[in-house]
């Protein structure tokens, strides 16, 4: 019984230590992607690829996490909800520092903050956490103190409204130029995302919709139609 819990735990905390990684790093901040480190690049098609494989990544830590929820059952108590307690925060902890050995040092997946000076500290705080949580379980163990089901459902809920947020990113815009010729005077900060395969209809990505549209306009663009472009979401001018 208390092994079958313990394993329970283990997996469960290892499990949401993905997802946080997962819905905070990949999702909201956008710091990084998970083969983001083996292909790196800003284009619309390689970040669809990139979003496919964070997927991947989330599908199996479901498993794993039902896997847990399955030696879960019944609910523990006693001496049990305390073995529980422990191992969820062991697996946890366990979970970023696997992932920062393997996939950031060994293997390159990627970094924990990408196209920084200096990756290095970030990832040696990611480490830390992990090293903390496997002590704080360590202590839990020795302690005996439960933790309530209640706190992993709370857990799981402000996991999941992280997720619903937006993703972050530049907005892209479609518009007509009065010809190529136009392209060198727009914002540098606008990206050029792709066009239709007539070339009158051009899409953007800019950070700066508002003084992207004002410069677009001063040089003679007009607002146009989307292209024809599945799977993006498209800003018209």
């Amino acid at each position: 019984m208390l092994r079958r819990i313990g394993w329970s735990g283990g997996l469960i905390g290892f499990a949401l230590g993905g997802f946080l990684d997962g819905i905070l790093l990949h999702q909201i901040l956008q710091w990084h992607h998970l083969l983001s480190g083996w292909y790196p690049g800003q284009t619309l098609a390689l970040e669809r690829w990139h979003m496919a494989w964070d997927g991947v990544f989330h599908a199996a830590h479901y498993l794993i996490l039902a896997v847990g929820l399955i030696l879960l059952w019944p609910l523990p108590s006693g001496p049990a909800g305390c073995r529980f307690a422990a191992t969820f925060a062991i697996g946890f902890g366990a979970w970023h520092v696997l992932d920062a050995v393997v996939n950031h040092w060994a293997l390159g997946l990627h970094r924990i903050r990408e196209n920084v000076p200096a990756p290095l500290p970030y990832d040696l705080a990611f480490f830390a956490l992990g090293l903390a949580a496997i002590g704080l379980g360590t202590v839990w163990y020795r302690h005996r103190p439960r933790l309530p089901p209640g706190g992993l459902v709370l857990l799981t809920l402000v996991a999941g409204i992280g997720a619903a947020l937006p993703a972050r990113g530049p907005a892209f815009i479609a518009l007509a130029l009065p010809g190529p010729e136009a392209l060198p005077y727009l914002p540098e900060s606008a990206r050029l995302a792709g066009a239709d395969p007539a070339g009158e209809v051009w899409v953007f990505a800019t950070p700066d919709p508002a003084g992207f549209r004002r410069a677009a306009l001063a040089l003679g663009a007009r607002p146009a139609p989307l292209p024809s472009l599945p799977g993006l979401c498209l800003t018209p001018l």
